[in-house]
């Protein structure tokens, strides 16, 4: 773990990291507003939640998706954003897995219409879109290109 920890605080790692799991939120809810009907119709097939409740996480998701995004992409918030990014990777890899299980081959939904994946590639890009959050939430010095540390460094005194 102590060869691990000066990596994790690698200022270009996490700008890198920060951008990944960002960019790649905000073009997956990008991806799905256009075929949002459809997007609610596919949570509700899993069959994971009630109906009412499949209708408000597929309504919510988009949104939530550009949300953190934008924080991860700016540098605000990172914490608290690498948290519901956390979260929401769980929540794909219990859909992906469960659609592996069922035995169907392709990911419609992770992207919308634009990038259909195969369910393996779809868990593999969960996996490592979880392990990115966590190093996110692990890192505990300064990043590149930060609104965060921009803030920070004017409300201390001159």
């Amino acid at each position: 773990m102590s060869r691990i920890a000066p990596f994790l605080q690698n200022p270009y790692l996490h700008l890198f990291l920060r951008l990944f799991v960002g960019g790649t939120f905000m073009l997956s809810a990008i991806f799905k507003f256009p075929h949002h009907t459809e997007f609610v119709d596919i949570v509700k097939s899993y069959d994971l939640l009630p109906d009412a409740l499949a209708a408000a996480y597929a309504n919510a998701l988009p949104w939530v998706e550009i949300l953190v995004g934008s924080y991860l992409l700016l540098g605000v918030l990172i914490r608290p954003g690498a948290v519901i990014a956390l979260l929401m990777c769980v929540s794909f890899m219990i859909a992906n897995i469960t659609s592996l299980v069922r035995g169907d081959e392709q990911c419609g939904s992770c992207f919308g219409d634009v990038i259909t994946l195969p369910v393996w590639q779809a868990i593999a890009i969960d996996i490592f879109l979880l392990i990115a959050a966590v190093a996110l939430l692990a890192a505990s010095g300064r990043s590149l290109l930060a609104l965060d540390d921009l803030l920070l460094k004017s409300d201390k005194p001159s």
